[in-house]
Formats: structure tokens, C-alpha cells, sequence
């Protein structure tokens, strides 16, 4: 199965759509695509790196699926830089053991991630994570 068929199956509850901040851009008139806080501030980080800018996000080794971004943003999930070096050695921790797909858990977030092409597939939250199944992994990191 490809990391891209992953899929972790859990209860979903409407939340508000966010507000557009400063700088933020529509793909249209009343478009879905419209850009999320935490996605307006990691293109900002990208790019004072000099980093690509695609339909996911690379920060340190770690890239984030379009997916996981927006996973993020409806679970309120936000990364320091620590956080984030955090979990790209979790990443590097797996890599060393032959994994192909880990979950790393961080403090109260679960991260799946594809160890073979360092993309994060789907992030969640220790409260939404109860009574779930995590399947089509072959290891779990704790960092």
C-alpha cells in the first residue's frame, strides 16, 4: 500500500471556519482553498528559507502532505522549530531501524509519517486518537 492510501478513520466535529488574516489569498470567491493560519505561516517560514513551496510543505527534513496541513489546522496542531527538529529525528530514528512507515509520537500528537519519502501523511491529537486504529505502520517513535 502507498503512504498516500493511508488513512486514519475518526470522528470529525464542524468546527468555525477560520478568519482571514493578513496576507491570506482565495483560489476564488468563496473558495475552500482559502489559505490557514498555519499554512500562511509556514509558507512565510519556507520561504524566508529559500525552501519550495508546493502543494506540501518541506520544513528541516520533514515534509507535510497538503493532507497533514489541513489535518493540523482542523485539530488546532502547531509545531515550534524545536518541535519540528523533534520530529524530524524521530523520522531520521526509524530511518536508522529500515522502517517504511512510522507513527511518532510527541508529547499528546500522533504523526504518521513515510519514513521512505519523509512526509508527514496525517498528524493527530491525543483526544481524537482514542478508540482508533493505526494500521499500515511498521513501527512507532517516541520522541
Amino acid at each position: 500500500m502507498r503512504p498516500e492510501e493511508l488513512e486514519l478513520r475518526t470522528r470529525l466535529h464542524p468546527l468555525k471556519s477560520p478568519q482571514p488574516g493578513p496576507g491570506s489569498r482565495s483560489k476564488g470567491a468563496g473558495s475552500a482553498g482559502k489559505k490557514t493560519a498555519f499554512s500562511r505561516v509556514l509558507a512565510g517560514e519556507l520561504a524566508s528559507r529559500g525552501q519550495e513551496t508546493g502543494a506540501s510543505r518541506r520544513t528541516s527534513g520533514v515534509e507535510f502532505s497538503a493532507h497533514a496541513l489541513s489535518r493540523m489546522q482542523k485539530r488546532s496542531i502547531t509545531l515550534s522549530p524545536h518541535n519540528l527538529q523533534r520530529l524530524d529525528h524521530g523520522v531520521q530514528l526509524a530511518e536508522r531501524k529500515g522502517s517504511v512507515n512510522t507513527l511518532v509520537l510527541m508529547d499528546d500528537t500522533a504523526f504518521i509519517v513515510s519514513v521512505k519519502h519523509k512526509k508527514v501523511i496525517t498528524a493527530i491529537t491525543k483526544d481524537a486518537a482514542v478508540e482508533n486504529v493505526f494500521t499500515q505502520i511498521d513501527s512507532a517513535t517516541i520522541v
